[in-house]
Protein backbone atom coordinates (compact mmCIF):
# COMPACT_ATOMS: atom_id res chain seq x y z
CA UNK A 1 0.00 0.00 0.00
CA UNK A 2 2.78 2.45 0.93
CA UNK A 3 4.64 1.62 -2.26
CA UNK A 4 1.54 2.55 -4.34
CA UNK A 5 1.18 5.85 -2.49
CA UNK A 6 4.88 6.59 -2.99
CA UNK A 7 4.68 5.82 -6.73
CA UNK A 8 1.52 7.93 -7.12
CA UNK A 9 3.10 10.79 -5.18
CA UNK A 10 6.28 10.55 -7.26
CA UNK A 11 4.26 10.56 -10.48
CA UNK A 12 2.34 13.63 -9.30
CA UNK A 13 5.60 15.48 -8.57
CA UNK A 14 6.96 14.62 -12.03
CA UNK A 15 3.74 15.83 -13.67
CA UNK A 16 3.86 19.11 -11.73
CA UNK A 17 7.45 19.72 -12.83
CA UNK A 18 6.56 18.92 -16.44
CA UNK A 19 3.62 21.34 -16.38
CA UNK A 20 5.79 24.05 -14.84
CA UNK A 21 8.46 23.43 -17.47
CA UNK A 22 5.94 23.64 -20.35
CA UNK A 23 4.38 26.81 -18.93
CA UNK A 24 7.84 28.34 -18.55
CA UNK A 25 8.68 27.49 -22.17
CA UNK A 26 5.39 29.02 -23.38
CA UNK A 27 5.97 32.19 -21.39
CA UNK A 28 9.48 32.43 -22.82
CA UNK A 29 8.02 31.94 -26.30
CA UNK A 30 5.69 34.89 -25.80
CA UNK A 31 8.38 37.15 -24.41
CA UNK A 32 10.94 36.00 -26.97
CA UNK A 33 8.65 37.43 -29.66
CA UNK A 34 8.80 40.73 -27.90
CA UNK A 35 11.16 43.18 -26.39
CA UNK A 36 9.04 43.27 -23.24
CA UNK A 37 11.28 43.39 -20.23
CA UNK A 38 10.80 41.42 -17.05
CA UNK A 39 9.15 44.38 -15.29
CA UNK A 40 6.48 44.63 -18.04
CA UNK A 41 5.74 40.92 -17.82
CA UNK A 42 5.59 41.07 -14.02
CA UNK A 43 3.19 44.04 -14.18
CA UNK A 44 0.98 42.18 -16.67
CA UNK A 45 0.87 39.04 -14.52
CA UNK A 46 0.10 41.09 -11.40
CA UNK A 47 -2.66 42.96 -13.26
CA UNK A 48 -4.10 39.64 -14.40
CA UNK A 49 -4.14 38.28 -10.86
CA UNK A 50 -5.82 41.42 -9.52
CA UNK A 51 -8.40 41.37 -12.33
CA UNK A 52 -10.68 38.86 -10.59
CA UNK A 53 -10.53 36.58 -7.60
CA UNK A 54 -10.56 32.81 -7.98
CA UNK A 55 -14.10 32.76 -6.54
CA UNK A 56 -15.32 35.33 -9.06
CA UNK A 57 -13.80 33.36 -11.93
CA UNK A 58 -15.38 30.12 -10.66
CA UNK A 59 -18.77 31.84 -10.43
CA UNK A 60 -18.47 33.16 -14.01
CA UNK A 61 -17.33 29.75 -15.26
CA UNK A 62 -20.25 28.01 -13.53
CA UNK A 63 -22.78 30.53 -14.89
CA UNK A 64 -21.37 30.19 -18.41
CA UNK A 65 -21.47 26.41 -18.15
CA UNK A 66 -25.05 26.41 -16.90
CA UNK A 67 -26.26 28.81 -19.58
CA UNK A 68 -24.18 27.88 -22.65
CA UNK A 69 -22.24 24.72 -21.78
CA UNK A 70 -24.04 22.42 -24.22
CA UNK A 71 -23.91 24.99 -27.02
CA UNK A 72 -20.18 25.49 -26.47
CA UNK A 73 -19.56 21.74 -26.59
CA UNK A 74 -21.44 21.52 -29.91
CA UNK A 75 -19.64 24.53 -31.37
CA UNK A 76 -16.24 23.28 -30.21
CA UNK A 77 -16.85 19.92 -31.90
CA UNK A 78 -17.90 21.64 -35.11
CA UNK A 79 -14.74 23.74 -35.29
CA UNK A 80 -12.37 21.30 -33.55
CA UNK A 81 -11.52 23.79 -30.81
CA UNK A 82 -11.07 23.04 -27.13
CA UNK A 83 -14.26 24.13 -25.32
CA UNK A 84 -12.13 25.45 -22.45
CA UNK A 85 -10.57 28.01 -24.79
CA UNK A 86 -13.99 29.19 -25.95
CA UNK A 87 -15.21 29.53 -22.37
CA UNK A 88 -12.05 31.36 -21.26
CA UNK A 89 -12.27 33.83 -24.15
CA UNK A 90 -15.95 34.51 -23.38
CA UNK A 91 -15.18 35.15 -19.72
CA UNK A 92 -12.22 37.44 -20.39
CA UNK A 93 -13.85 39.29 -23.30
CA UNK A 94 -17.25 40.01 -21.76
CA UNK A 95 -17.51 38.57 -18.26
CA UNK A 96 -20.26 36.49 -19.97
CA UNK A 97 -22.39 39.57 -20.64
CA UNK A 98 -24.36 38.92 -23.86
CA UNK A 99 -24.92 42.68 -24.27
CA UNK A 100 -21.26 43.58 -23.80
CA UNK A 101 -19.78 46.15 -26.19
CA UNK A 102 -16.18 47.33 -26.28
CA UNK A 103 -14.99 50.80 -27.19
CA UNK A 104 -13.77 49.33 -30.49
CA UNK A 105 -17.16 47.91 -31.46
CA UNK A 106 -16.69 44.27 -30.42
CA UNK A 107 -19.95 42.85 -29.07
CA UNK A 108 -21.35 39.91 -27.18
CA UNK A 109 -19.93 37.01 -25.24
CA UNK A 110 -16.77 36.57 -27.32
CA UNK A 111 -16.26 40.22 -28.21
CA UNK A 112 -16.76 39.84 -31.96
CA UNK A 113 -16.83 42.88 -34.24
CA UNK A 114 -19.77 42.81 -36.67
CA UNK A 115 -17.38 42.95 -39.66
CA UNK A 116 -15.46 39.95 -38.33
CA UNK A 117 -18.74 38.13 -37.76
CA UNK A 118 -19.73 38.73 -41.38
CA UNK A 119 -16.31 37.46 -42.54
CA UNK A 120 -16.99 34.29 -40.56
CA UNK A 121 -20.47 33.95 -42.12
CA UNK A 122 -22.62 35.34 -39.28
CA UNK A 123 -24.60 38.54 -39.78
CA UNK A 124 -26.21 38.66 -36.34
CA UNK A 125 -23.32 38.52 -33.85
CA UNK A 126 -25.51 40.20 -31.24
CA UNK A 127 -27.29 36.84 -30.88
CA UNK A 128 -25.31 34.90 -28.20
CA UNK A 129 -25.11 31.59 -30.09
CA UNK A 130 -24.08 33.28 -33.34
CA UNK A 131 -21.53 35.26 -31.35
CA UNK A 132 -20.09 32.06 -29.91
CA UNK A 133 -19.98 30.47 -33.36
CA UNK A 134 -18.39 33.50 -35.03
CA UNK A 135 -15.85 33.96 -32.24
CA UNK A 136 -14.92 30.28 -32.27
CA UNK A 137 -14.59 30.16 -36.05
CA UNK A 138 -12.42 33.31 -35.93
CA UNK A 139 -10.24 31.84 -33.16
CA UNK A 140 -9.82 28.65 -35.20
CA UNK A 141 -8.69 30.71 -38.21
CA UNK A 142 -6.12 32.46 -36.01
CA UNK A 143 -4.84 29.13 -34.67
CA UNK A 144 -4.45 27.88 -38.23
CA UNK A 145 -2.70 31.08 -39.28
CA UNK A 146 -0.26 31.41 -36.38
CA UNK A 147 0.04 27.73 -35.38
CA UNK A 148 0.60 28.85 -31.80
CA UNK A 149 -2.05 29.23 -29.10
CA UNK A 150 -0.58 32.32 -27.44
CA UNK A 151 -0.09 34.12 -30.75
CA UNK A 152 -3.64 33.21 -31.78
CA UNK A 153 -4.91 34.67 -28.49
CA UNK A 154 -2.80 37.80 -29.02
CA UNK A 155 -4.30 38.08 -32.51
CA UNK A 156 -7.81 37.63 -31.09
CA UNK A 157 -7.07 40.56 -28.82
CA UNK A 158 -5.09 42.81 -31.19
CA UNK A 159 -5.95 41.62 -34.67
CA UNK A 160 -3.74 39.45 -36.88
CA UNK A 161 -2.01 42.32 -38.68
CA UNK A 162 -0.98 43.95 -35.42
CA UNK A 163 0.44 40.66 -34.12
CA UNK A 164 2.66 40.44 -37.20
CA UNK A 165 3.92 43.97 -36.47
CA UNK A 166 4.42 43.15 -32.79
CA UNK A 167 6.55 40.09 -33.54
CA UNK A 168 9.36 42.49 -34.42
CA UNK A 169 8.50 45.43 -32.15
CA UNK A 170 7.47 43.56 -29.01
CA UNK A 171 4.12 43.08 -27.31
CA UNK A 172 2.72 45.63 -24.91
CA UNK A 173 1.90 44.53 -21.34
CA UNK A 174 -1.84 44.72 -22.13
CA UNK A 175 -1.51 41.86 -24.60
CA UNK A 176 0.54 39.77 -22.20
CA UNK A 177 -2.11 40.55 -19.56
CA UNK A 178 -4.86 39.31 -21.90
CA UNK A 179 -3.03 36.02 -22.49
CA UNK A 180 -2.40 35.57 -18.76
CA UNK A 181 -6.10 36.19 -18.03
CA UNK A 182 -7.05 33.49 -20.53
CA UNK A 183 -4.52 31.10 -18.98
CA UNK A 184 -5.81 31.84 -15.51
CA UNK A 185 -9.48 31.43 -16.42
CA UNK A 186 -8.63 28.23 -18.30
CA UNK A 187 -7.75 26.65 -14.95
CA UNK A 188 -11.33 27.11 -13.72
CA UNK A 189 -13.42 26.13 -16.73
CA UNK A 190 -14.74 22.62 -17.28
Amino acid sequence: MQKKVYITFSAAIVIIFLIAFVCDIRLKAITSYSEANAADVERAVTKSLLWASDGEIRKLANNLERKYGRDIIEISKRYYICPGDIKAIAIVESLIDEASESGKGAVGLMGVKPATGREMGFDDVEHPINNLKAGTKYYKSLLEKFKDRELALAAYNLGPHEVKNRLNKGFKPETIDYIWKIRRVREFVI
